[in-house]
């Protein structure tokens, strides 16, 4: 394998992939590891090739690792072979692609008492047909697989023995035309011992024995080397609802280099693939990586022994065990379509829910159907799900489209005439790509299931032949796109030797340069087609409930049928809350989704419950298979308009289009988006243009325009002044503190020196408020950066490194982060039109002491980035996380919550004690009651600490610069340790990342803000102080102490959720943060408190175990 070939074959055939899938969500890509040999398990294999790119792309974007899977030998051949080479696959021979035919029948002689001897009709066995270690295939099912099994010994041309006997119904049947068997595979007479009276036996199948000797070397070497290796242990595409059974292949490969190298320090990791109609242009996968897992010592040493058997079936055990957890298999296609259905009513907060967590919920709907399946209750609604999933292929509409019957007729009719104007404006603009490029969408269509009508005549497995849809269509679109390219190139450059493209051509312009150019045009208008094409469809297929809304004959139709949804949705939560804590022990503490019975008051009435989640699962329910919602990793910007569609669909893509768009694509950086300076903003009045039609009014504007340029100069310079006294005053306030430091007391003197009297104590000295890294105590280490650091700022990224820092910053009480779902913002996020920002800045109120605001990248519940719905605001140094945050209880948050918070100079007190779990909202007499807000619930942070840098590049651009490189830093070293958060881990505990907006002192870039819990890691040299309990720092401690460690981890989070949150002890401010400081500042900064460069990076902060702050 070579690197760049790999890279380089990825990125183009990455790009095809995107264009063939609306959107592919990797989820849990932190848990697999960044070296060491790895060998990756994927299933289902329910895409043919197009799984292994999206597998291997995967990989090398987001884990950074690069795989080579093993590829069947029969695929080795033109651009397929050619491919697989690039990107170091391994081939494989299988015996089902040597499979042939074989003369004559065979039956089961004896199948009670001698279950393992086949005899034959007509057969040859052994010659030329059949030989021992050989494979026998019997004929598939209807839907179900075929069996095969291994040739033990060849008794004679009629008789062969085999290794084992078979088990399934399917096969017994096939060798003996008995219809008293059962489906565990047992007869029900065994008074009769062989076949059926006058049975002849059945068709079957021969593939010689192969030797799979080179392949189990050149995996074992790439292995032994701290390679990956990736295998899809099913054995071969198909498109089946569930799992497959596993080939014993990769347990042979994970045995064979551990006994080879028992010290290689091998793991598996399972993969999920999983696909909402894999075979469907522009659907949606999410690439899910399970937990990584060691084979026991044990197992390695029964393979040694000549035990193979025992221990491969123990490791395959084990691997479809991490498959299960990772994947979503269903008994049939039916039962598959009934849990999702299942899932899009479970929905009781109305939110729309992230991709990962959608194939989270089938999963878990999917195991507690299985294991309930046969408990009436179930039954019952099954039928009932069923049974609305036909009436809406009756109407021809899909689940969330049931939400229109709650429009009235005006808003209907004004919404339709809406959307067919724009869906005509969509289709003059794809027309042109529509009649270039038709023959390659019809040709991908004719030969994709001509492939899978050859696939599923030569497979045993396969049921329709999907899974080799995607991959036809992507091969014959590469080879005819370009092959069109060509030809209509060709026909411009022709035409522009004959007439110069009828004279409008310059004579100037080579013909060379007019076909790439043509060429370029050509790739452009179908690659538009394909958008414009794609939000049409949506808009299409959102006119059918419309005009049934309108129709009168089909108003009560879909009226009832949004009944039947409510009555439905409430059922399946209700059940859910029934039987998933009887499921899962653990079932409140990891649902996916909350129940809002638990935030309600107490005073509701369970009628009205039952309405309002009815009301909030109409008027917004998830998405079906085919249109579920984009992932929080990658939101969409959603404009005015787009929020009358349903948020199932793509519709906010129209805001990319130019002729729709009602804000640029792009934040642009000009001078309008800062305060003030736009339409709509509070800053200066804007006035209209007037017409300057003569010499003297543009005379008087230039004139104008000199005397503004004039002030503005003025004023500036007085900045400057100000600014340079201000300078030298902060840089004379430093040095006496530096000087006065060390002595007690010094600070209050170094401070009234320059300031005056103050009351208080004053600013805390450097030394004395955080401790600094020591090489004697931390060793030498802690004062050198990251020699393996490969991230650096660009070129030009100056950063101002001349004034003394510490001590500068305001000082702030309360630190308030609100969820905004986006990294940069005007330039005030005050000025964020319609968000909690806006209305906290105008809000005031607050009593005690200065509120600093910042606007983050924290995830919205619902997802949504235009301040529409209720968001959630992370509340410091109190560490607590306050939810349904909407610009109208703002002022109940302030008065209720922030003012009654832990401030940076209170002691160490829970905040559960000061503020009430849950607040409810104040009745709004400017509101129905049906945009009545629900209250507003806290909860603890489960991070252990935060860092917090500021990404507002409409600011400055360094800080949309460093802000990133930054963050992929310090994910690489917290990563190993176990610490790093994303922005949807539940997990408990370690360190979370996010963007804010601007802090100050941008020419100091990067700053960064650490927030720690006391003790955080258990690593701080400070103790305790009195009246804090150890569980508090057992918070955050990654106990890496086998079962022991999990135990006390348990027992110190009930403690804190008893005695309660005491927040954040310190909070450290660094700036001039560099890419290779990320190491020594999770090692020592984040770990232990200690600032490793005070003197050219420590801005301020404060410790209130101490009782210190900078300010």
């Amino acid at each position: 394998m070579v690197n760049w070939k790999y890279d380089l074959f990825l990125y183009f055939m990455g790009n095809l992939v995107n264009l063939f899938f609306r959107e592919v969500v990797p989820r849990g890509s932190w848990r697999v590891p960044q070296t060491g040999p790895v060998l990756f398990v994927a299933a289902p294999h329910a895409n043919q090739f197009v799984d292994a790119i999206l597998l291997q792309r995967t990989l090398r974007l987001d884990a950074n690792r690069r795989v080579s899977l093993l590829i069947a030998q029969k695929s080795v051949h033109g651009f397929i072979g050619w491919g697989s080479r690039q990107v170091g696959s391994v081939p494989v021979g299988r015996a089902q692609d040597a499979a042939k035919p074989a003369q004559g029948l065979i039956y089961l002689p004896d199948p009670i008492n001698d279950p393992t001897l086949i005899r034959g009709v007509g057969t040859k066995f052994g010659q030329g047909e059949g030989e021992p270690q050989g494979m026998l295939f019997l004929p598939p099912g209807k839907k179900t697989s075929g069996e095969s099994v291994h040739i033990d010994q060849v008794l004679s041309p009629e008789e062969i023995r085999i290794k084992r006997p078979f088990k399934t119904q399917l096969a017994l049947q096939q060798l003996t035309g008995r219809d008293d068997i059962d489906e565990e595979g047992r007869f029900t007479n065994k008074s009769i011992n062989g076949p059926a009276p006058g049975y002849q036996g059945t068709k079957f199948k021969l593939a010689p024995h192969t030797d799979q000797t080179k392949v189990y070397e050149a995996v074992f070497a790439r292995l032994r080397n701290g390679g990956c290796v990736g295998i899809f242990p099913e054995g071969g595409s198909h498109d089946r609802s569930e799992l497959l059974p596993l080939k014993a292949g990769v347990a042979i490969m994970a045995l064979g280099a551990l006994a080879e190298a028992p010290d290689c320090g091998l793991k598996i990791v399972p993969v999920g693939m999983n696909y909402f109609h894999p075979h469907k242009f522009r659907s949606r996968a999410v690439i899910e990586f399970g937990a990584p897992f060691e084979i026991p010592r044990h197992l390695v040493d029964m393979y040694r022994n000549n035990q193979r058997r025992e221990a491969i079936g123990q490791v395959l055990d084990t691997v479809y065990q991490a498959l299960s957890s990772v994947t979503v298999s269903a008994p049939d296609y039916d039962t598959l379509m009934m849990i999702q259905a299942a899932r899009r009513l479970y929905n009781p907060t109305g939110k729309k829910l992230p991709l990962p967590v959608v194939v989270e919920l089938n999963r878990r709907l999917a195991l507690g159907y299985e294991r309930y399946k046969n408990d009436e209750r179930i039954t019952s609604l099954s039928k009932s799900v069923k049974e609305y999933n036909s009436q809406l292929r009756y109407l021809n509409l899909r689940d969330h489209q049931v939400q229109y019957a709650t429009m009235s007729i005006w808003k209907v009719i004004v919404l339709f005439i809406y959307r067919s104007i724009k869906l005509l404006i969509l289709f003059l603009c794809t027309v042109p790509g529509l009649l270039l490029f038709s023959p390659v969408f019809v040709a991908t269509k004719i030969i994709s299931r001509q492939k899978a009508k050859a696939a599923l005549a030569s497979s045993t497995v396969k049921i329709r032949g999907r899974d080799v849809m995607a991959t036809w269509k992507i091969l014959v679109a590469c080879g005819l796109a370009p092959t069109l390219y060509h030809f209509y190139s060709i026909i411009v450059v022709w035409r522009a030797w004959y007439d110069r493209l009828w004279g409008y051509l310059p004579e100037w312009m080579p013909l060379i340069l007019v076909y790439f150019a043509t060429w370029v045009a050509w790739m452009v208008i179908s690659i538009a087609a394909l958008r414009f094409g794609e939000v049409g469809m949506d808009i299409f297929k959102s006119l059918r409930p419309l005009v049934l809304c309108l129709v009168p004959a089909s108003d009560f139709n879909i009226h009832k049928l949004k009944q039947r949804r409510a009555e439905l949705s409430a059922q399946v939560t209700d059940l859910i809350n029934t039987l998933g804590p009887e499921m899962f022990p653990d079932f409140e503490k990891t649902r996916l989704v909350p129940d809002v019975s638990k935030v309600e008051t107490g005073g509701t009435q369970a009628a009205s419950s039952t309405e309002a989640r009815a009301r909030r699962d109409s008027d917004q329910s998830s998405a079906g298979a085919d249109a579920e919602s984009p992932p929080p990793l990658s939101r969409r910007s959603t404009t005015q308009s787009s929020r009358l569609l349903p948020r199932n669909d793509s519709f906010s893509n129209i805001g990319r289009v130019g002729i729709f768009s009602t804000r640029p694509p792009s934040r642009s950086r000009s001078r309008s988006n800062s305060s003030g300076g736009g339409f709509g903003s509070s800053g200066f009045h804007i006035s209209g243009f007037t017409t300057l039609d003569s010499k003297e009014g543009f005379n008087e504007a230039s004139r104008k325009i000199r005397e503004a340029m004039k002030d503005r100069r003025k004023k500036s310079d007085k900045v400057k002044m100000e600014a340079e006294g201000q300078k030298m005053a902060v840089s004379l306030k430093s040095l006496v503190s530096s000087v006065l430091g060390a002595v007690p007391g010094g600070g209050g003197l170094a401070s009234s020196i320059i300031t005056g009297p103050a009351s208080g104590t004053g600013p805390a000295p450097m030394e004395a408020l955080f401790a600094r890294t020591r090489p004697e105590a931390d060793g030498d280490e802690c004062l050198r950066d990251c020699e393996s650091c490969s991230v650096k700022y660009p070129r030009g990224f100056k950063v101002d490194e001349d004034d003394v820092l510490y001590g500068h910053v305001k000082g702030w009480s309360t630190h308030v982060l609100v969820g905004t779902g986006k990294a940069d913002w005007v330039r005030d996020v005050a000025d964020e039109k319609g968000s909690v920002m806006e209305a906290i800045d105008k809000a005031g109120g607050v009593t005690n002491g200065r509120l600093m605001l910042s606007a983050s990248n924290l995830p919205t519940p619902h997802d949504t980035t235009d301040y529409s719905e209720p968001t959630t605001v992370l509340l410091l140094p109190a560490f607590a996380l306050v939810h349904n945050v909407h610009p109208r209880n703002v002022p109940q948050l302030i008065a209720d919550v922030v003012n009654r918070a832990p401030t940076t100079s209170s002691p160490l007190t829970p905040w559960q004690s000061l503020i009430p779990s849950t607040i409810p909202s104040p009745p709004d007499a400017s509101s129905s009651s049906s945009s009545s807000l629900p209250p507003l619930t806290l909860e603890s942070c489960p991070h252990s600490a935060v860092i917090l840098m500021c990404s507002q590049r409409t600011r400055d651009a360094r800080c949309g610069q460093s802000a990133p490189l930054l963050r992929k830093e310090l994910e690489r070293h917290l990563r190993p340790l176990g610490l790093y958060r994303d922005l949807h881990d539940e997990r408990p505990g370690g360190v979370g990342i996010y963007f804010i907006s601007h802090v100050g002192g941008h020419k100091y870039s990067a700053n960064v803000m650490v927030y720690r819990r006391p003790n955080a890691f258990g690593k701080d040299d400070e103790p305790l102080p009195e009246g804090v309990d150890e569980a508090v720092a057992a918070k955050g401690e990654d106990d890496d102490d086998g079962d022991n460690g999990g135990e006390k981890k348990k027992k110190a989070e009930g403690e804190v959720k008893e005695k309660g949150d005491v927040g954040a002890a310190q909070c450290i401010w660094l700036a001039r943060v560099r890419p290779e400081d990320c190491e020594n500042l999770v090692r020592y900064t984040v770990l232990k408190g200690k600032v490793v460069k005070p003197e050219r990076q420590l801005r301020g902060g404060f410790d209130r175990r101490k009782g210190l702050m900078s300010w």
